[in-house]
């Protein structure tokens, strides 16, 4: 079942109970990328810094350039050259002999106040292309290579990213706990915002980053609540008898769109959040859920079975009577979400084995692309603010995790495992503090 449906199904039972670019371009053949050797050399432990930090630094920077999918990012243990070697003396030799086109190096010196300095090399001709010093506090270096990072990334393909200054928050599910949960785009630094045994579900993100919408059955009603990220002070957002649920917020930072069930069946509703005032989107005999509001606030997606079964549908909000069906394959799809950039839509369905995978509608084109397949039940699928990336739940390595994959499915990984179960992960805007 959809988690959507699955969920109405379950709290109704509950309720009823109660210019380097053009020369150095990645190359791209038949649709697909070429990917680009790049060595990222460990950084040289210097004065005193925190050997722990570098190497974390030195992996975090290698994910963040592989799960991009431009990149072959090369086996460290392969490298000849030291990492203390000095930035002018690089041997360019011998980072050809192990076959890198790119190579990143760099240092970190001081223990709380740290100097990191980067640089990268294009090696055939040993020509440095970036080079940048970075003067910041001990927790904060690895941001700092972060944006090291995002320049590597917009000089060799032109693309911007940020996905790598944003944060991720989900579910997890511990015994008969449930835990609001925030941690970086990677896993670190996790946060619990709300710990509590009654369930907790669907956590959404404020336009501006600056709230969590979510649902809790704290009250014996599944009712919709906020919570505030600096003041962690939780409103009741909407409390209508029956379900809360699915919230989407709109681009305004003031409407939401949400599943109500509150006259009988479950629809999709928008809700001013400043005034209370609330507009029926859907009227229809069958269930809509799990709507997704598109980032211009025109369009929303939705999940209905008015078809027989769930399908994913979109709607023009200033025309609710011309509602599009997007997907005619498969009869389980479900958890849409609109890309930040507008143009794709990701979602979860089921196919032939009974297993959710992951896929990804280009709106333009309707073409749809598998993101993945035979690695057990994959969910909830979040773009990352530049929708470069695709957050989801996998449990393919047996309980659900909290995996990362580029949007054509090359590169995937997990980048939290804590001690529950990770469920219905939500991708925050742009950069967030």
């Amino acid at each position: 079942m959809s988690i959507h449906f699955r969920l109405i199904a379950a709290l109704t039972v509950i309720l009823a109970s109660i210019n380097l670019f053009a020369q150095l371009q990645v190359e791209v053949k038949d649709g697909s990328v070429a990917e680009y050797n790049m060595a990222v050399s460990p950084l040289a432990v210097l004065e005193g810094a925190d050997s722990a930090l570098a190497q974390e630094i030195t992996s975090s920077f290698e994910k963040v350039l592989d799960i991009t999918g431009y990149f072959n990012i090369l086996d460290n243990r392969s490298f000849l050259e030291k990492p203390e070697v000095p930035f002018n003396k690089t041997d360019f030799r011998s980072w050809l002999n192990v076959k890198a086109n790119g190579l990143v190096k760099g240092t970190i010196k001081g223990k709380e106040d740290v100097e990191l300095e980067l640089a990268f090399y294009e090696v055939a001709s040993g020509k440095e292309i970036l080079h940048k010093k970075y003067s910041t506090k001990a927790g904060m270096a690895k941001k700092a290579s972060y944006r090291f990072a995002a320049e590597v990334i917009k000089t060799l393909t032109g693309e911007e990213m940020n996905f790598m200054f944003s944060k991720i928050a989900f579910v997890e599910k511990s015994g008969n706990r449930y835990s609001l949960v925030v941690t970086n785009f990677d896993g670190s630094g996790k946060k619990v915002l709300v710990s509590t045994t009654a369930t907790v579900l669907l956590p959404e993100w404020s336009a501006d980053g600056s709230r969590i919408y979510y649902t809790s059955h704290e009250k014996n009603n599944p009712n919709l609540y906020s919570i505030d990220l600096k003041t962690t002070r939780i409103k009741t957002v909407s409390a209508y008898e029956g379900l809360n649920v699915s919230a989407s917020a709109y681009p305004d930072n003031k409407t939401l769109a949400l599943c109500l069930s509150k006259d009988g069946n479950s629809e999709i509703y928008s809700l001013d959040t400043t005034t209370n005032e609330l507009k029926r989107l859907t009227v229809n005999a069958e269930t809509d859920t799990a709507p997704s509001v598109s980032p211009d606030g025109k369009d929303v997606v939705f999940v209905s079975n008015r078809s027989g079964n769930p399908q994913i549908y979109r709607m023009p909000l200033s025309d609710l009577s011309r509602v599009e069906r997007l997907t005619e394959q498969g009869n389980y799809n479900q958890d849409p979400e609109y890309s930040p950039d507008g143009r794709k839509v990701a979602f979860s369905g089921r196919d032939e084995k009974y297993q959710f995978d992951l896929f990804v509608i280009d709106l333009a084109s309707k073409q749809i692309s598998r993101i993945t397949q035979n690695q057990g039940k994959n969910e909830s699928p979040t773009f990352s603010p530049d929708s470069k990336v695709i957050g989801f739940s996998s449990n393919r390595k047996g309980k659900n995790k909290l995996f990362l994959s580029n949007v054509s499915g090359t590169k995937q990984f997990a980048v939290y495992s804590g001690e529950g179960e990770v469920l219905m992960p939500s991708w925050s805007p742009a950069e967030t503090n």
